[in-house]
């Protein structure tokens, strides 16, 4: 099964101000999500926070992050192979479900 993978980075939550520095990005607001190559109709997402802890020696400014930067971020602080996995599961049931959802009415009624 080939999927392709791609981020969204939905919101930053940053400290006003913090070790005279401004705009300090605590927590990332993230979205995963995988589409099937072969049928673009078929997609699978996650979503879930990651906090980020101030590196005085690595700080970068707000004016100067990229959305690369923020990428690198999460993937070094998360499983995404596990977050691949599970996303490459989702499409598999979509392609193939075990399951059934029946909703009333039911086919048969009792008439009384």
């Amino acid at each position: 099964m080939a999927n392709t993978y791609k981020w969204t980075i939905n919101a930053l939550d940053a400290k006003i101000s913090h070790d005279s520095k401004d705009n300090v990005i605590n927590t990332i607001h993230w979205g995963y999500s995988a589409v099937d190559n072969d049928d673009a109709a078929k997609t699978a997402s996650s979503i879930g926070t990651h906090s980020v802890e101030y590196d005085a020696d690595n700080f970068t400014e707000y004016d100067s992050l990229a959305e690369a930067d923020v990428i690198g971020w999460l993937e070094n602080g998360l499983d995404v192979d596990s977050m691949k996995a599970s996303l490459d599961a989702q499409i598999a049931l979509i392609k193939a479900p075990v399951n059934i959802i029946f909703r009333a009415p039911f086919p048969a009624t009792t008439e009384e």
